[in-house]
């Protein structure tokens, strides 16, 4: 096997992503404090063509360099928008015909086995804080909550890493059927 040179991977130009048909899916991320943490959901929402990204709260925004450190320019290519209160951004995605889901361990939810999604939808899910997780008054907002199942001593997963599982699993239900 031979590795591919990076201009055999038909790679689209920032200003042809721009065009590109995008995954019906918005990532927010709910007072995420790690830049590093923001750069690399930059990146997966790239290579995935995530429709945007809505940064609130306390989550940075770019420029910045701790965010292209790991956003490698994802955060150029991928739209993103600002809300001071994650309840405002959630509000506009419902008004905008979004189904809106936290990745939250709650009762009674949807094991990301489990889930099912309509191609004919929009979705938006919602990724909380590295401490926190997503805030009980926005968990009260979403339509649902989707949880992945873990077998360690852990109970959760690292926010980039949860939204690079999350986004693969969206593109692969909603893209590649």
């Amino acid at each position: 096997m031979r590795k591919l040179k990076i201009t055999e991977l038909n790679r689209v130009s920032k200003e042809e992503f721009k065009n590109i048909d995008k995954l019906p899916l918005v990532v927010v991320l709910d007072e995420v404090r790690s830049l590093y943490n923001v750069g690399s959901v930059f990146r997966s929402s790239d290579a995935f063509a995530v429709s945007a990204v809505y940064l609130c709260g306390i989550t940075a925004v770019p420029p910045n360099a701790e965010i292209h450190k790991t956003a490698l320019g994802a955060e150029d290519s991928v739209d993103w928008k600002y809300f001071k209160h994650t309840q405002d951004a959630v509000n506009e995605l419902k008004a905008d015909g979004y189904e809106v889901l936290a990745i939250e361990q709650v009762e009674h939810s949807t094991m990301l086995q489990n889930m099912t999604l309509d191609p004919q939808k929009k979705y938006a899910i919602i990724l909380g804080n590295e401490v926190k997780g997503v805030q009980q008054e926005v968990v009260d907002m979403c339509d649902g909550c989707i949880e992945i199942p873990q077998f360690g001593t852990k109970h959760s997963l690292n926010v980039s890493v949860t939204a690079g599982i999350l986004i693969w699993e969206f593109a692969r239900l909603l893209k590649l059927g």
